[in-house]
């Protein structure tokens, strides 16, 4: 019976982890008080999947993350090579049809780091010369389940141009109040 014991368990996390990749559609990006909301429209509940019923199982990291890597990678190894990064929540859930669409918000943060430490950059500048000129970035939903296993979702391209686009914005209201700051 010993030798059975990790057979068993692997086959039971194993057979839990068979939620599929969410396919995601960009609602919105805008600009946060600190950072950019995403807002994205998901046909899987996967943060109510690994919330309710799996205790035994429970996310401990439940984030979209974006790449800039080429090819792109959303492996949780490498998160010092992530250009953006962001918890989520669930905004509401609805029925459209036979399907159910789950709306979720991100709050993304662009990130520099430096000598094995975080620094984040969410103003304007930073965000505008990270963006390539490429026309999309690609981000996913990467969710790291105890025991080491992970869940990610398909691919959603935010449009590099719309974030530029908020980046500069941004970049002209910090100079605004910066300016009025010191005008006083």
């Amino acid at each position: 019976m010993p030798k059975a014991a990790p057979m068993l368990l692997t086959l039971m996390l194993t057979a839990c982890s068979e939620l599929p990749p969410a396919k995601l559609q960009l609602v919105d990006i805008s600009t946060a008080e600190i950072g950019y909301a995403v807002t994205f429209d998901s046909d899987v509940d996967f943060l109510g999947y690994y919330e309710q019923g799996h205790r035994w199982r429970p996310a401990v990291n439940k984030k979209l993350v974006c790449s800039l890597a080429r090819p792109p990678n959303f492996d949780a190894a490498n998160y010092d090579k992530e250009a953006a990064s962001g918890d989520m929540e669930l905004v509401s859930a609805r029925q459209v049809g036979n399907r159910s669409v789950f709306r979720y918000k991100a709050l993304l943060h662009f990130e520099r780091w430096e000598s094995g430490s975080s620094m984040s950059f969410g103003d304007g500048h930073y965000v505008d010369g990270l963006l390539p000129p490429a026309s999309a970035m690609p981000c996913k939903v990467r969710i790291l389940v105890l025991f080491g296993m992970r869940y990610l979702s398909e691919t959603l391209y935010l449009p590099t141009d719309a974030l530029k686009k908020l980046a500069r914005q941004r970049a002209r209201d910090d100079a605004a109040t910066l300016s009025g700051a010191w005008g006083r």
